[in-house]
């Protein structure tokens, strides 16, 4: 008689294949990458089949791993959801979350999304707002997680990885020719303002402003009519509806910020506080070669 799936085995090989590393997948689950690559090897006898091809470079399912996975999936989900069946219905806990506007409008409101419907007896309060302010409400205790410009808060990140900066347009927008650039520019206070500026400066690109803006929502619906071009963070930029800057542009790209996952020193930390930590990182760290941080 076969035995039932192990679900650390499972949990195991679905991260490996969600973070596409061994080295990332053993840091959100706090296990070496020689235990790791045993809990594989053991799933693998288990099923008698290889699941994983494992590369210097990367790794990729085979096909006996691309059939595993949604089970796994599936397992791991329902194992979950008879845990918070079985929760207390009157515990609900509360985490405090403040970040750059440029930082909500990307996907990671989709993974936040995620993270409480999986997780109901968890309430996300969120604060929008620049990196000064979030900087003094996480060093006043009144947030438990920023994400911010890392030069900008008056503490250490956990986590952090270079974001480009990046000028944008709409798609069918092109740079006039023996004109300046239309340059729709934030309000007075924006720190990468004048570095993004220098990149046209140093593209022997001349430009003038023609709308200039605060708020962020604005800017995006005045490039994507077309009245000109802005800057903002690669992870910001909604691809449907505007394009890079690039060569072709006449524009070299070469900005980038420091963005960092800060964390409220003290107090304790629940298995759903380290699950919503591990899902942010492993979020913006997917493409930028950033390492995962070790969940303490």
């Amino acid at each position: 008689m076969n035995s039932d799936l192990d679900n650390d085995l499972l949990r195991a090989f679905v991260t490996i294949t969600r973070t596409g590393s061994f080295s990332r997948a053993a840091k959100l689950l706090h296990r070496t990458q020689a235990a790791l690559s045993l809990q594989v090897k053991r799933l693998e006898d288990d099923l008698g089949v290889k699941l994983l091809e494992r590369s210097p470079r990367a790794v990729a399912m085979t096909e006996a791993g691309e059939t595993l996975l949604p089970y796994a999936t599936k397992i791991l989900s329902l194992g979950e959801d008879a845990r918070r069946a079985l929760q207390p219905s009157g515990q609900v806990e509360t985490i405090r979350i403040g970040m750059l506007e440029d930082i909500a409008i990307g996907a990671l409101s989709r993974v936040l999304e995620r993270f409480t419907s999986h997780h109901p007896h968890v309430q996300l309060e969120i604060v929008i707002d620049d990196s000064q302010a979030l900087s003094r409400m996480l060093r006043e205790a009144r947030l438990d997680m920023v994400i911010a410009d890392r030069q900008q808060v008056d503490a250490l990140p956990a986590f952090s990885w270079n974001e480009r900066l990046v000028w944008v347009a709409a798609h069918g927008f092109r740079m006039p020719s023996g004109q300046d650039a239309p340059v729709i520019a934030f309000g007075k206070g924006c720190f990468w303002q004048a570095p993004a500026l220098a990149q046209l400066d140093a593209s022997g690109i001349s430009w003038r402003v023609v709308l200039s803006s605060a708020n962020l929502g604005a800017i995006c619906s005045a490039v994507e009519a077309g009245m000109g071009i802005s800057f903002m963070l690669e992870y910001s930029v909604n691809r449907s509806a505007l394009r890079i800057l690039g060569a072709e542009d006449g524009l070299c790209q070469d900005g980038s910020v420091q963005i960092g996952v800060f964390l409220r020193e003290g107090g304790g930390r629940s298995e759903q506080w380290m699950a919503l930590y591990a899902a942010i990182c492993a979020e913006v760290a997917t493409g930028r070669g950033a390492e995962l941080p070790v969940v303490a």
